[in-house]
């Protein structure tokens, strides 16, 4: 653990908080996720934090997948997970959504906020529904913390959880009302 902290810290030297928040776990809650997915998953979250995971009992979905980073969603998360486990759990969700073909499956991402003096928590929810643009989506998730930083800033807004979705026609994560 010790090593892995001073990994960190020499990548994001500035930022401590993001290194005591990485002490916190990751939550994993699933219904409908193969035991070899459920495994790539959690090899490839452990490598970050710990991983508290939960089997749902129930979902209106073939397969459910939510992960909770204890973290903000800005760049300091992209650069202490790491490009190469970042590119493993999108070709997991790739993978699955193969899978599964045309049956239901939900993917929710969920981040402690955009950065560490907010408390608005983020939440990133995909559906395969989208057809082809599934893949798109998930790339765009990596290339727009800045964006949504701005975008939450300049909404000045008391809520306590932004949640996003994915909209097929404009081609862009757009704020939702829904959870």
């Amino acid at each position: 653990m010790c090593n892995k902290l001073l990994k960190i810290k020499r990548l994001i030297p500035c930022n401590t908080t993001i290194i005591a928040l990485m002490n916190s776990m990751i939550d994993l809650e699933y219904y409908g996720v193969s035991p070899y997915e459920l495994e790539a998953i959690y090899n490839t979250l452990s490598k970050f934090s710990g991983v508290c995971e939960k089997k749902l009992e129930d979902s209106e979905y073939l397969s459910l997948l939510n992960i909770e980073f204890p973290v903000p969603y800005d760049d300091y998360f992209f650069q202490s997970f790491g490009f190469d486990n970042w590119q493993k759990i999108k070709y997991i969700f790739k993978e699955m959504k193969r899978r599964r073909g045309r049956k239901d499956f939900k993917i929710i991402l969920s981040f402690s906020g955009i950065s560490t003096d907010t408390n608005t928590r983020l939440i990133f929810s995909l559906t395969s529904d989208i057809g082809p643009q599934f893949e798109y989506a998930l790339e765009k998730l990596g290339h727009m913390a800045d964006s949504v930083h701005t975008q939450v800033k300049n909404l000045e807004t008391n809520r306590q959880v932004m949640a996003y979705t994915y909209d097929v026609i404009t081609m862009k994560w757009i704020l939702s009302d829904k959870l």
